[in-house]
């Protein structure tokens, strides 16, 4: 808790500094909700109503203690990948379940219990440098409205369009998840242009990268997690902001390709050892 109030203190001193000197105000009430990790919050603004049919099967819900905290999508019939930050400060893997084949939050689908959770040594809330975790689960993932995704094969490139797809919020202001299944097609944004907009804020690293149709369209609160995809490839990961859809500040996504060899490590990890146990 301390790490997380930091960090909330830290961005909102930052981001204070840079409103004075350009006579803005900042509501810090909203500052809060976008820095601060779920059950706070997680990020689609400027989307439309799909079904998870439609999208391929390949989005999952994340829950804990069966409350919604973040999406996921499904790379193996018993790995989801997701966003490392969903976990923190909510350690007990036994109390997180994943639904599938749902398009409402309130819909029953195929749920599988979390049997074990892979996060890099390198990540921190404070930096959010590599924000992706590898989960397994406790039995496959199959059945009526399933897919999966291939990792991404090749580095994205400035202009390239993704969807991104969620459970968010679809305006900055609500308080909870949005029960539709809204998708949104964003540009990547050259990393230069992202770094400079973070520069006083955060530090992007090379495990990031930026993209939305600022002040229009973007990933908001409760699609952390969530995939960014091109062509059935998933490319990204939901993982921060500074406001959803802001004009100032494109979202910030975990670049699948750059921590690829960290995520098939832990896939055969976690499946070797799922073998194991049987």
């Amino acid at each position: 808790m301390k790490r997380l109030l930091f960090l909330f203190l830290l961005a909102a001193t930052l981001i204070n500094n840079h409103a004075q000197q350009h006579n803005e105000t900042i509501d810090l009430k909203k500052l809060a909700k976008i820095v601060l990790p779920p059950a706070y919050q997680t990020r689609v603004i400027g989307g439309r109503v799909t079904t998870n049919a439609k999208l391929g099967g390949y989005l999952m819900a994340m829950r804990y203690y069966n409350n919604f905290i973040c999406g996921g999508s499904l790379i193996h019939e018993l790995i989801v990948l997701t966003a490392a930050h969903c976990f923190e400060y909510r350690a007990e893997t036994e109390a997180w379940s994943v639904d599938g084949g749902i398009s409402r939050l309130s819909e029953k689908g195929i749920r599988r219990q979390v049997k074990r959770i892979m996060m890099s040594a390198q990540f921190k809330m404070v930096t959010m440098n590599m924000d992706v975790a590898v989960v397994l689960l406790n039995r496959p993932m199959v059945g009526k409205n399933i897919g999966t995704l291939s990792l991404c094969s090749t580095p994205l490139t400035p202009g390239q369009i993704m969807v991104v797809s969620g459970w968010g919020m679809t305006n900055p202001d609500d308080e909870g998840p949005g029960h539709m299944l809204r998708t949104v097609s964003v540009p990547v944004i050259d990393k230069r242009i992202c770094r400079d907009a973070y520069r006083e804020s955060v530090s992007i690293s090379d495990s990031m990268f930026c993209a939305s149709v600022l002040g229009k369209k973007d990933a908001c609160t409760y699609d952390s997690g969530g995939p960014m995809v091109y062509e059935n490839q998933v490319c990204g990961i939901v993982s921060f902001g500074i406001g959803c859809a802001s004009r100032r500040y494109p979202g910030v996504y975990t670049d699948v390709h750059y921590v690829k060899p960290f995520i098939v490590k832990s896939m055969k990890a976690l499946l070797s050892r799922s073998k194991t146990l049987k």
